[in-house]
């Protein structure tokens, strides 16, 4: 069977939102429907991809997340962002985690000379571990 991934929303959530994420095992993460999410509006499709490099024989696997937006994104000095990703099947991925390594965010203002330009903002999201993003998954046991 063929796995069509598209990106089809991104929401965030604060680090310290997410204390209470329980692992699942190696790729799998259930955070309780407690924790409040904070859509934001993209330009279809956002693109994430995930590529993995040896280094001193230890393996890195940087994830970047790459978006367009009309909106500004809130970025609050000494709080970090995690990003829920969903794709076009409903499935979900984690881009950051809970704590170190913390989501490293590049947000780029266009103001084109032209007003047929791109003039939506593109944010950057990069984050970097040893494993691929985890899927989040939900908890049928209530």
């Amino acid at each position: 069977m063929k796995s069509i991934k598209i990106v089809k929303s991104v929401e965030y959530a604060y680090t310290t939102d997410i204390k209470s994420l329980e692992r699942r095992g190696s790729r799998k993460v259930y955070i309780p429907s407690s924790v409040v999410w904070t859509p934001i509006c993209v330009r279809n499709h956002p693109s994430l991809v995930s590529s993995s490099k040896t280094e001193d024989n230890n393996t890195i696997v940087t994830t970047t997340l790459k978006l367009l937006t009309p909106e500004t994104l809130k970025i609050i000095r000494q709080r970090h962002m995690v990003f829920r990703v969903t794709l076009t099947d409903d499935r979900q991925y984690l881009v950051g985690i809970n704590g170190r390594p913390y989501t490293q965010i590049v947000v780029t203002e266009n103001c084109p000379e032209s007003i047929t330009d791109n003039q939506l903002t593109e944010i950057n999201v990069s984050f970097k571990s040893d494993h691929l993003p985890p899927y989040i998954i939900k908890n049928v046991y209530g």
